[in-house]
């Protein structure tokens, strides 16, 4: 390549790059606007380090003079990386050589790593049709001085009365001095429930160090952060419905409250009922007996209420007709069915308690009549006969009793 092919193209890139920085220049700075200032709660963020805190909410005021007229302006405030989620906007129409004041709120994260705090970069843009304004400003965050953040609360939203609720509650020290006898305190005010876990001492930060070469350990000196689970257990006669619980940790210096909604379910009773066996068969006239089995599976005492179903061919009648039995157990009722007639015949019971209710089926097949068992005809005529046959012993036995003995016949002595 000659020399003079290297400067026409070297001129080329020179141009190329001019026309790229002024496109550039026009998207971003070609509003004109002027004498802008930038206050963070009455503080000019040009001329001050301003300070802030954690958690906060703060004014932003913007002073500027427009340079021409402008429909629509976005003037918009947010701190580096939150502008996604937590921007602040208001809009406004500009008239050429007009001062303005946009007044704008900024809100300061709470999760702020280092007890010391760091910097932070405010951003500041105003945007219209004919371009933009952006500019940057540093601002100093730093954290409250006391400051228990519960970060997390883990618990069922739903319980059953008479259960126990097992809440994890994980506490952080957000703030820049040590929170000394940190406890939680679970609450459900309308249950009159409250329990309480005790955290120690939480550090503003975790001060740990590694274990000399050789050994595998980590020492801390202080931790920021504790996890407990705290149980609770509802009142058997609570009713159905929601309750607030409130979790609160509090140290010697500070407080934070929480709340979550617990809904309280009505406790049903569960269980299982079985027949057994199903089916039996049988004579007219005989009685038999089934099991009838009831098996708590839920977690507290069930009182089973047993209603049988009869029916015109069979008497049914039970050992038991009101049974409890204790959670995680069972327990067997008798059955008594006899048959009035022959066929095969079905019946019920029906096992309830506490919204509970469950029918249990069985069968009889009845054939033949039980021996020694007659119909009601049949019984009458026997006991006419016995009855008859009764008479007739009494008689025979009255004519032996009077009847007088016949004399022996006298032989005297004979000789011959």
């Amino acid at each position: 390549m000659t020399m003079k092919t290297k400067a026409i193209l070297a001129f080329l890139v020179a141009i190329l790059a001019v026309m790229v920085t002024a496109t550039f220049a026009s998207a971003v700075s070609n509003l004109d606007i002027t004498d802008q200032k930038v206050y963070v709660d009455g503080m000019n963020v040009g001329t001050h380090n301003v300070s802030v805190v954690a958690g906060e909410i703060y004014p932003v005021t913007v002073d500027f003079l427009a340079n021409e007229n402008a429909d629509n302006v976005e003037i918009s405030a947010w701190i580096q990386g939150e502008r996604q989620y937590r921007v602040d906007k208001v809009f406004y129409d500009l008239i050429e050589n007009q001062d303005y004041r946009a007044r704008l709120n900024v809100q300061i994260d709470d999760d702020i790593n280092y007890p010391d705090g760091y910097e932070l970069t405010l951003y500041i843009r105003v945007e219209s049709d004919s371009g933009n304004w952006e500019e940057s400003y540093p601002v100093y965050v730093q954290r409250q001085s006391h400051n228990l953040d519960v970060i997390l609360v883990d618990m069922d939203s739903t319980a059953k009365a008479g259960s126990t609720l097992g809440v994890s509650v994980v506490l952080e020290n957000m703030g820049r001095h040590e929170e000394d006898n940190t406890l939680v305190t679970v609450k459900i005010p309308e249950l009159g429930i409250s329990k309480s876990a005790y955290y120690g001492d939480l550090s503003p930060a975790d001060y740990c160090f590694e274990c000399p070469a050789g050994y595998t350990c980590t020492e801390c000196d202080g931790t920021d952060s504790g996890e407990r689970k705290i149980f609770v257990t509802l009142p058997e006669d609570a009713k159905a419905g929601s309750y607030n619980v409130e979790i609160t940790a509090y140290s010697d210096e500070t407080q934070t409250k929480v709340s979550k909604v617990l809904k309280v379910v009505e406790t049903e009773v569960e269980a299982k009922v079985i027949s057994s066996p199903a089916s039996k068969k049988f004579a007219v006239g005989e009685e038999v007996t089934y099991d009838l089995v009831l098996v708590n599976t839920g977690d507290k005492i069930a009182v089973f209420n047993l209603v049988p179903q009869e029916s015109d061919a069979l008497s049914v009648s039970l050992s038991e007709s009101i049974v409890s039995v204790p959670a995680g157990s069972s327990k067997t009722v008798k059955v008594y069915a006899t048959a009035n007639r022959e066929g095969t015949h079905t019946f019920t019971i029906t096992a309830d308690s506490e919204g509970f209710a469950q029918t249990t089926n069985y069968s009889a097949t009845v054939e033949g009549k039980k021996i020694g068992t007659l119909g009601g005809n049949n019984l009458i005529v026997l006991t006419i006969v016995l009855a008859i046959i009764f008479v007739v012993l009494v008689v025979i036995l009255a004519v032996l009793l009077t009847r007088k003995p016949e004399k022996s016949e006298e032989f005297g002595e004979s000789y011959y």
